[in-house]
């Protein structure tokens, strides 16, 4: 169900420097049981691993500047985005393709998955920060559409929200497409860390077993409430 309670603006980039880009501003992101204002900036990172991004945010955020992000926060701008969409705002329509372009370049998050030989796995938030948060869950399962997996329950515990026609509502806003989930499929004969990314192509993916050296932007956002 869409909101109009508040709308998304633009601030526009007065100069071409770094230090002035634009950004988006998006009220009402609710996110780890807060609700918040955010800034998600035009500019994502550099490709990097996520031990760099991990690095990068460590060295941005205690600065007050934007900052990546771990998987929840994203997805819950994005969300909060798709719920205050006005179809006649250039701003939502410009955040929209900002928001699948990013997409669309494969980005990484500050989330990562430890696979174990045994018992549950553990999903890593806010990767190696000083932010960094746990939880335990079997995400070991089948690759498919998430309407079509088990286990939906760990959704929530990727994205924030188990909601499957929410996500898939989100997914649709972003690539007129639904959303996959990839992840290892059955148990590892020892740990084994992925990294969690999303893509946008054929589909949404949500992908649960990234190579942690490889190289990805990352969006970067700030709060501002």
């Amino acid at each position: 169900m869409k909101t109009k309670e508040s709308k998304i603006a633009y601030h526009p980039p007065i100069t071409k420097f770094w230090e002035d880009e634009g950004y988006f501003i998006i009220p009402g992101v609710f996110h780890k049981g807060e609700i918040g204002t955010y800034r998600l900036f035009e500019q994502m990172t550099p490709k990097m691993t996520q031990d760099k991004l991990s690095e990068f945010y460590e060295q941005e955020k205690p600065k007050g500047n934007p900052y990546p992000t771990g998987a929840p926060l994203i997805w819950a701008i994005a969300k909060k985005a798709y719920e205050l969409e006005d179809p006649n705002s250039k701003t939502s329509k410009k955040l929209r393709k900002f928001i699948q372009t990013g997409f669309q370049r494969y980005p990484n998050t500050l989330t990562s998955v430890i696979y174990s030989p045994s018992g549950k796995d553990r999903i890593v938030h806010n990767h190696r920060t000083s932010d960094e948060y746990f939880i335990d869950a079997h995400v070991v399962g089948p690759n498919d559409w998430i309407n079509e997996i088990p286990d939906k329950n760990i959704l929530e515990k990727l994205l924030g929200t188990s909601n499957i026609k929410q996500i898939n509502d989100v997914s649709q806003w972003i690539n007129k497409t639904n959303i996959r989930i990839w992840r290892l499929n059955s148990k590892p004969k020892t740990k084994d860390e992925r990294v969690a990314g999303f893509g946008a192509y054929d589909w949404l993916d949500l992908n649960c077993y990234r190579d942690p050296l490889r190289e990805c932007p990352a969006f970067r956002v700030l709060r501002v409430d």
